[in-house]
Order: C-alpha cells, then structure tokens, then sequence
C-alpha cells in the first residue's frame, strides 16, 4: 500500500520514466514467451504482470498528456451547481445541492471524451485512469447522471462512448438532490417532503 502511495504522489513524468523500461521488457517477455509456444501458466503469468505494468504507465502517460485541472469540467459543475441553488436553493437543504462526481478519475475521463468531441472513444481507452479497471463504465454512467450527453454504443463489436454535447440535461437536477438526499439518509428533510419539493411525490 505504502508503495502505491509513493507511485501515486509522483510527478507523472518521473512514473512514466521510471516504469517505462519495466513495460518494454515485460511486452518484450510476453512476446517471446508467445512465439516459443511457452507452458500455458508461464504465458498467462507474464499476461498478468504485463497488463498490469503496461495499465500503470499508460496512466502516467495519460497524466502527462491531460494535466489538472480541466477548466471545460469544472465550468459544467459550476453550471450545474448554480442552476441546482437556483430551483431547490429556497426548498431544499443545502448540503443536498452539492455537485457529486467530482473526482480525478471522473475529470479525467471527461478529458479523453473532450479531447474527442463528437467521436466515438473505445471503451479500453477510458480504462486507462483506473489501470484498466471497468470501474471507468460506472464513473462514465455517473458522469451521464450530471446531465452530460455521453452515448454509449458499439464499433465492431468493441464497447464506445461518445461525448456529443457539453450543454446539460437540467432536467436530472431532481434525481441529484434526491440522490444526495439519499446518501445522507434523508437526515435534514423527510423523504415525503423532499419529494413534494422536488414535484416528484
């Protein structure tokens, strides 16, 4: 854990430089391994070390490539956050009217998409902020429930994702207090009055 966290506070220059050679030789392995037809178990070892040295400096990669912050991604969340205080701000609680999904990985995402307006992105691509993780497909649906226009399809088989707008959908804006709502317990409005505030009783 302790060596995860040094990795993580280092400049992505420094991780790409100093886990790049440690890919190109397990790439490197893995090939040879591939063309002598070696034991199935020495394959599929060096598989799994190799995609999980190869996901860590993509990352670092991808880091040097989309630096924080990105200035599109937080002008929607102040959007965003300043049209929930402008239906809800008299009615609702204020801690319900926060913005959720502001993380890095959910920023960075949002990066690849803009990077690529309008086309379709392969899903292995928006993997790569999370090493290679499909946590990346539940922070893109959490992504669409902030009201982004995020399509979801399919390109020769292979799963894609589309960013076609950067114009919110405010009409979700009920499902996001109900959901901050929801995580807090309903601890500072009942539900049924929430709901009647929100016109979805």
């Amino acid at each position: 854990m302790e060596s995860r966290k040094t990795a993580d506070a280092q400049q992505p220059e420094d991780r790409w430089d100093q886990l790049r050679p440690s890919a190109v030789l397990a790439i490197r392995e893995l090939a040879a391994s591939l063309e002598s037809g070696g034991r199935a178990r020495d394959v599929l070892d060096l598989y799994v070390y190799s995609k999980r040295i190869v996901a860590e400096v993509m990352e670092a990669r991808l880091e040097m490539e989309f630096p924080e912050p990105c200035v599109e991604f937080h002008q929607i969340r102040d959007e965003l956050a300043v049209a929930m205080a402008d239906q809800y701000g008299d009615v609702v609680p204020r801690p319900y009217l926060t913005v959720p999904y502001g993380s890095r990985v959910h920023e960075k995402l949002f990066q690849i998409l803009l990077q690529r307006f309008d086309t379709e992105v392969p899903a292995g691509l928006l993997r790569i902020p999370t090493r290679d993780s499909v946590h990346s497909e539940r922070r893109l649906r959490e992504l669409r429930e902030l009201g982004l226009d995020i399509s979801p399809s399919k390109s020769s088989g292979v799963d894609t994702y589309r960013l076609r707008s950067l114009r919110l959908d405010f009409s979700l804006i009920p499902r996001i207090v109900y959901n901050n709502a929801q995580k807090k317990k309903h601890a500072l409005m009942p539900k049924a009055k929430l709901k009647k505030a929100l016109g979805t009783s």
